[in-house]
């Protein structure tokens, strides 16, 4: 990732190109850190020409990577800095059964300041309903689970939580890998402690510790909730390329089950052997599946090995 930091004189921009800039930023996927201060991956043909133009108009613009350290890492252990955790709520389960409270309470006890930040709308609407947060702080529909994520991660905090209660334990690493994965910018926090707690008070509840940095955390909140601790890999998705093709399987299908390919309903599997093929950023086929071609035709997607694909029970 780099970090761009710009600025022009008013005088110098009667033309609007600070605004031209900013728009090229957002077209291109950039998160803004301050005002004039921009995370991006890389420069495409239309920034380069804006940032061409912005120079030429008397604005001056300093380019470098971005390397993010938290508070916790650079100051000394004994200085005893309060450290600010951000707990990621995916989905409405969680805060109807008040784990949101309960796990807020174990890390103040632990000696943090926590944000709740709810991801996605009905985790956002249940949390508004019962007076945790202002509806639409961090919601936007046209922004992935990912995307959100990546937000939260750029705010004032020391680490993150990931609140979720999926189907089971095991389709709940699989989400959270694919969501990490698809992360620009948090999946490259390494020093950033990101653990996750999966399905807490069912009987396969576990902790996921998803990097070195987030072990000691884990460890202390595994034990408050006597939860067993795993650490899978964030590759933990099967794919290949053939030709022009891309395959891939789906983790833990069931016979019956809708297959839902960033957030649409595109399949139902006819087997537990299951596997998406793609072409040219479009879903053509599922081996062991039922394609609903209608609904596939209405997905486009960079690489197969970046969409999130769920497996949900019918009706649900």
């Amino acid at each position: 990732m780099f970090l761009i930091i710009y600025d022009i004189e008013g005088k110098m921009d009667p033309h609007g190109i600070r605004i031209r800039l900013v728009r090229s930023l957002r077209k291109g996927g950039a998160f803004q850190l301050q005002k004039s201060a921009w995370l991006f991956e890389g420069f495409s043909e239309d920034l380069l020409r804006i940032t061409d133009e912005f120079r030429r108009a008397g604005g001056t613009i300093k380019i470098v990577e971005w390397l993010p350290r938290t508070l916790g890492e650079v100051a000394k252990r004994e200085a005893g800095h309060a450290r600010a955790i951000a707990v990621a709520i995916l989905g409405a389960e969680p805060i109807v059964e008040g784990w949101h409270e309960r796990l807020e309470a174990i890390l103040e006890r632990l000696g943090h300041r926590v944000l709740l930040k709810p991801v996605g709308e009905s985790a956002t609407a249940e949390l508004t309903k019962r007076g945790g947060g202002k509806r639409g702080s961090l919601l936007d529909e046209k922004k992935s689970n990912s995307r959100i994520l990546d937000e939260v991660s750029l705010l004032d905090i020391d680490g993150m939580v990931l609140l979720n209660s999926g189907r089971s334990a095991q389709s709940g690493i699989i989400f959270g890998a694919e969501t990490i994965a698809n992360t620009k910018i948090l999946r490259n926090m390494t020093s950033f402690p990101l653990i996750q707690l999966e399905r807490p008070g069912k009987t396969d509840g576990i902790l996921i510790v998803w990097n070195e940095s987030g072990k000691a955390l884990g460890r202390r909140v595994a034990e408050e909730l006597d939860l067993a601790v795993i650490t899978p890999s964030l590759e933990a998705k099967r794919f290949t390329r053939e030709g022009g093709r891309e395959i891939r399987q789906i983790q833990f299908a069931r016979t019956g089950d809708d297959i839902v390919v960033n957030g649409r309903k595109v399949g139902v599997c006819l087997t537990d052997q299951v596997y998406l093929i793609a072409k040219g950023g479009r879903l053509i086929d599922i081996m062991g599946g039922k394609l609903l071609k209608r609904e596939a035709k209405k997905l486009s997607f960079e690489s197969l090995s970046r969409v999130v694909v769920k497996t949900m029970t019918l009706g649900r």
